[in-house]
């Protein structure tokens, strides 16, 4: 049990590791273990290196010291990357890991300092406990111009791996969103048809209600067809196809159904992904008010927290008394579409949380905002 404990935090801290996260949740010692391995790691390979190619000799007072200056080294990197995060908002963070070449040169230069300032630092230290001068390797133009030439392959290799590693998560993120948007391409069909059929059945008896919903399921083809060109589309134009459908099935529920749209205006002008909102509505329906006598009221209502948008979605609906209706086939798929997206887009940035009450429900989306997004909202 306690081995699968370590393997677990290990495991997150490891993951997290190389990010840049404000807060931090991970085990203080994960991370303090990762860092020392580091830190012996690289001395190890550089004597290594010297023993293969080179012809000095390594004694073990010189390799105990080596190991010393790279722990030191190394916690120096960590507590310089810890006092930036410690520093700067999320959202610079967020930009320094999505900023292209300044990103590469950013988590370049800062090791490549530290390492620098580390081993003078050391020497210095060193030096004054033992009473006499110490040297370094950097203090010769031979070692000098060898660290160089290893920081320069270092950082290339570095910049390779990111690269691939970026490229990766892209081309998932590209097939995850055309997953879920063609299974969502496979549902949008049946509310075109229901859609349709309603409003044929309206021609003849009610050709006023009937006109009124043809409008409503044409501004919500529009708006839905203007954001699935892009990859992201401002919220304004999501929340109008959110309103077309909220009118669609308000006219074919009649007084059952009353909703509230609102938000702020900072707030309509930020990207998000297209259809990551809608599903949350429709659940709200088909799942709590539908199915209620009386119907009931669907609320939305987004605004900006700090870094962050919010979206709330939340009815009045059967709330718990619906779970024997939310166990039938189908349910939740929308849901768990709308965190994939999520997850492979933002990771643990953005997400989802739902809350079923006895008298309705509420989900809760929260997404991380674009400081250019930001910017051109204020």
């Amino acid at each position: 049990m306690k081995t699968t404990s370590f393997t677990a935090e290990m495991r997150y801290a490891a993951r997290r590791y190389f990010q840049l996260h404000k807060q931090r949740d991970e085990a203080g010692w994960a991370r303090g273990l990762i860092t020392a391995s580091i830190g012996l790691a690289f001395p190890s390979l550089y004597i290594t290196l010297a023993l293969l190619f080179g012809s000095a000799k390594i004694s073990a007072a010189s390799l105990g010291l080596s190991w010393l200056n790279g722990l030191f080294i190394a916690f120096l990197i960590h507590g310089a990357y810890r006092l930036i995060e410690l520093t700067q908002p999320q959202a610079r963070l967020d930009a320094l890991k999505h900023s292209g070449w300044r990103s590469g040169l950013f988590f370049s230069l800062v090791p490549v300092v530290c390492v620098l300032l580390g081993m003078w630092l050391f020497a210095l230290g060193l030096g004054w406990w033992m009473q006499q001068q110490v040297w370094t390797p950097l203090d010769s133009t031979r070692g000098l111009s060898q660290f160089l030439f290893i920081s320069l392959v270092g950082v290339l290799i570095g910049w390779a791996i990111d690269h691939q590693v970026r490229r990766r998560q892209a081309l998932q993120l590209q097939a995850t969103e055309a997953r879920l948007l063609h299974l969502q391409a496979q549902i949008e069909p049946h509310f075109l048809f229901n859609s349709l059929a309603a409003v044929q059945s309206l021609i003849k008896p009610a050709p006023d209600r009937a006109l009124a919903m043809l409008e409503h399921f044409t501004d919500h083809l529009r708006a839905s067809l203007a954001a699935l060109r892009e990859d992201s589309c401002q919220l304004g134009t999501e929340l109008q196809a959110v309103r077309s459908y909220l009118a669609l099935m308000q006219i074919r529920m009649g007084d059952r159904l009353r909703f509230v749209v609102e938000a702020e205006p900072a707030a309509e002008q930020l990207r998000l992904p297209p259809l990551l909102i809608q599903p949350l509505v429709e659940n709200a329906i088909v799942h709590g008010i539908e199915p209620k006598d009386e119907g009931g009221e669907v609320r939305l209502r987004a605004w900006v927290e700090g870094n962050t948008l919010k979206v709330l979605v939340q009815d009045d609906g059967l709330g718990l008394l619906a779970k024997p209706r939310r166990s039938q086939q189908g349910h939740g798929i929308a849901l768990k579409n709308v965190r994939e997206r999520l997850a492979a887009r933002y990771g643990e940035r953005a997400g989802v949380d739902l809350h079923i009450d006895e008298a309705g429900c509420r989900a809760l989306l929260t997404l991380p905002i674009n400081p250019k997004d930001q910017g051109s909202a204020a």
